[in-house]
């Protein structure tokens, strides 16, 4: 598929107090592995990832996300039919840590006893920067496309590193974050879910 455009962005968008309190909220929980979705479940590769993760889903959050998603899927001329947020996941990344080439799309829609879920899949998925640019090195935001003659594009976001930015982007855009080199990243990730693709 060919977009007008592959992510949208808004620059420090998000008050540095508002990603605070999300900070103090993500670093309170409990933190686990990040993990990969393959053949229908869930495993750790770190060599493919590497990284901390915990959860939220604190309405406040996403009434301060939602209208930035909206602008960004009718702007970037997505059009995207969505109806509800997953659960947050707070991602750190320390030291050596990334996350390879992946898309946030799966090959099948949720199977959930969850109305708000069942038949559904991923359409917009959505970073936000919790870590100021002074805070780490390395840990660069990626996208991978290809041009209509299949020549591979690999745009690195500059934007995506300062404090309070939010990338929104279609979930089968590939994209990766390059390993730490030094401190830490942390960020927010959302993703916008709706029936499957028509």
């Amino acid at each position: 598929m060919q977009l007008e455009n592959n992510y949208y962005y808004f620059l420090k968008a998000i008050p540095k107090e508002e990603c605070k309190k999300i900070l103090a909220l993500g670093n309170n929980l409990t933190s686990t592995e990040g993990t990969i979705y393959e053949e229908s479940k869930q495993t750790i590769d770190k060599t493919r990832r590497n990284c901390k993760v915990a959860w939220l889903n604190h309405s406040w959050i996403y009434d301060l996300l939602n209208p930035f998603i909206n602008i960004a899927n009718k702007n970037a001329n997505w059009n995207f039919d969505w109806d509800w947020n997953q659960d947050m996941q707070f991602t750190s990344y320390s030291e050596g840590h990334y996350f390879g080439w992946h898309s946030d799309q799966g090959p099948k829609p949720f199977v959930s006893k969850n109305k708000n879920f069942n038949g559904k899949t991923r359409k917009i998925s959505l970073t936000l920067q919790l870590t100021e640019p002074t805070e780490y090195e390395g840990g660069d935001f990626q996208f991978k496309w290809f041009s209509k003659h299949g020549a591979e594009n690999i745009k690195t976001v500059s934007e995506a590193k300062e404090l309070g930015t939010l990338i929104i982007f279609p979930s089968f855009i590939w994209h990766q974050v390059t390993p730490i080199t030094k401190g830490k990243r942390q960020c927010l990730v959302n993703w916008s879910i709706g029936k499957v693709w028509k």
